[in-house]
This record gives C-alpha cells, sequence and structure tokens, in this order.
C-alpha cells in the first residue's frame, strides 16, 4: 500500500508542521478542485495545489493501522486545533470527496455532542440518563 496522509484546511504553516512530524511518510494536500473527485482518485493522483481551502481541517490517512496510530500520536502533540481525523477505507475510497466531507462533519458533530453529554453524567449536571454504564 503506497501509504500518505492527505490534508484539507491548513494553512501553510500548519502543513509544514505536520510535514515535519511526519518525516517517513508523503505528505499531500487536497485542492479545492478535487472536491467532485472520488477520493480514490486523489490517493492515487496525488494532485498538486493549496489545501486550505475549508473552515474545517481534515487530515486523511491512507495507510495500516500502525500508520494510523504512528500519525495520531506525531499530529496531536502539535497543537494545531480542532482536527477532524479519518482513515481511508475501500468504500470511501470510491466516494467523492465533498460526500465524505458532510459525512465526516456529521459524524464529528455527533461524536462531540456524545462526548460532552458522557462529560455532563459524570459530573452529574442535567438532565441526563447515565449512559455510560449498562
Amino acid at each position: 500500500m503506497n501509504e500518505a496522509v492527505f490534508l484539507i484546511g491548513f494553512t501553510a504553516e500548519e502543513v509544514g508542521a505536520v510535514k515535519g512530524a511526519l518525516r517517513d511518510l508523503e505528505v499531500h494536500e487536497v485542492p479545492r478542485e478535487c472536491r467532485d473527485w472520488k477520493l480514490g482518485e486523489i490517493v492515487g493522483k496525488k494532485p498538486e495545489g493549496s489545501g486550505n481551502w475549508h473552515e474545517r481541517k481534515f487530515l486523511i490517512i491512507h495507510g495500516s493501522n500502525e500508520t494510523i496510530k504512528r500519525v495520531l500520536s506525531a499530529v496531536k502533540p502539535l497543537g494545531l486545533g480542532r482536527i477532524i481525523f479519518v482513515s481511508t477505507t475501500p468504500i470511501s475510497l470510491g466516494r467523492t470527496l465533498d460526500e465524505l466531507i458532510r459525512e465526516w462533519i456529521e459524524e464529528d458533530e455527533y461524536f462531540r455532542a456524545y462526548r460532552w453529554a458522557r462529560r455532563e453524567v459524570a459530573q452529574k449536571k442535567g438532565p441526563f440518563l447515565d449512559i455510560g454504564k449498562g
């Protein structure tokens, strides 16, 4: 597998920081023009251009489970703000970037709300059921 990382929504300085942290992996930005491309085309063609076109930051990992773990442990400590980390799958490779971005945002918002509710329950705040036990 040709392992690589693809970035959307990162400034030039942030791209440099990610590349510095991941020296052993290819790091590519995904330009706006690729929104209608299938993710598999992006991974295969590695288009060139600025990926700083979205208000959210997406870091797409194309690689093994071990690579995913390495990327997460190298990038999270950089303190680059809120990043939506995703990895490619056989299904996602066949879908367009635009479709996937909408799905990733929806999933991110769901899990963010879920984590908030769990914290509130743990602190005994709010009228929530104890969703952590059972």
